[in-house]
């Protein structure tokens, strides 16, 4: 499986914050059976102000180390960008870090907001050759409810891939975040799960009782498609097509 948002780089967001909590996580998701994820460090000034120069050496580093532990992950570059005007003008100038070698990136925004322009400001991205992702869309509220669906939909329509947490995708339909997660998966209108781990401690529920339910809705062919076949091709800048029933 490749998990595309993961937060595994240490001392850099509120991710692992050494070496010995970032190798905890990565050999947690080796046991999960994940062979592949993305560093998705938060890219949010002033907070977190990473960049490509030094989330490249992270993953350099971390490559190394991983080896030295004989665990079996590979690292892909990513990050979780924040919605705001000074990292979108960065991405719009290739100042931001994508998956892998194409150029879809992770961006999120505040889960209470409804940011200004949001469809226009993605939809400029993508006439400059990128490939918009949206983090856990299951948090927003802009997405919540029959007009919330529709609104994600619209987006979906036009090449804006969505995303949904694994652990998240594990609870009821009666938790509300839980039960965005699995209509949205179920309208078809979701391009890649993940686990968005900050630690080993979430693993478990991501790849446990998440990846159980994912497969209790959609078999083994929305495993597939969504942890394998569409992740690997955002990672090679291709196009990927929603998961969707039957």
């Amino acid at each position: 499986m490749i998990d595309l948002h993961t937060h595994i780089l240490p001392g850099i967001d509120d991710g692992p914050q050494d070496w010995d909590q970032s190798l905890a996580l990565a050999r947690a998701l080796s046991d999960a059976g994940v062979t592949e994820v993305a560093a998705t460090s938060h890219i949010k000034p002033p907070i977190w102000p990473n960049t490509q120069e030094g989330l490249a050496g992270l993953r350099a580093e971390l490559a190394t180390k991983l080896e030295e532990e004989e665990i079996d992950l590979i690292i892909h570059p990513g990050g979780e960008h924040w919605w705001c005007g000074a990292v979108l003008d960065e991405l719009a100038q290739g100042l931001g870090q994508p998956y892998g070698q194409g150029k879809a990136f992770l961006v999120e925004i505040q889960p209470n907001d409804d940011p200004p322009l949001f469809e226009e400001r993605l939809y400029a991205l993508q006439r400059s050759g990128y490939k918009p992702v949206l983090a856990h869309v299951e948090r927003y509220r802009i997405f919540d409810g029959r007009k919330g669906r529709q609104r994600l939909r619209n987006l979906v329509e036009r090449g804006i891939a969505a995303q949904v947490n694994l652990a998240i995708l594990g609870r009821g339909f009666g938790w509300a975040r839980g039960g965005n997660a699995k209509k949205f998966l179920l309208d078809g209108l979701i391009a890649i799960v993940c686990g968005d781990c900050h630690s080993a401690q979430d693993v478990p529920a991501a790849y446990g009782k998440g990846l159980e339910q994912l497969r209790a809705l959609g078999g083994d062919y929305a495993v597939d498609r969504l942890l394998r076949r569409n992740p690997a091709s955002l990672l090679a800048g291709k196009e990927v097509d929603p998961w969707a029933p039957v």
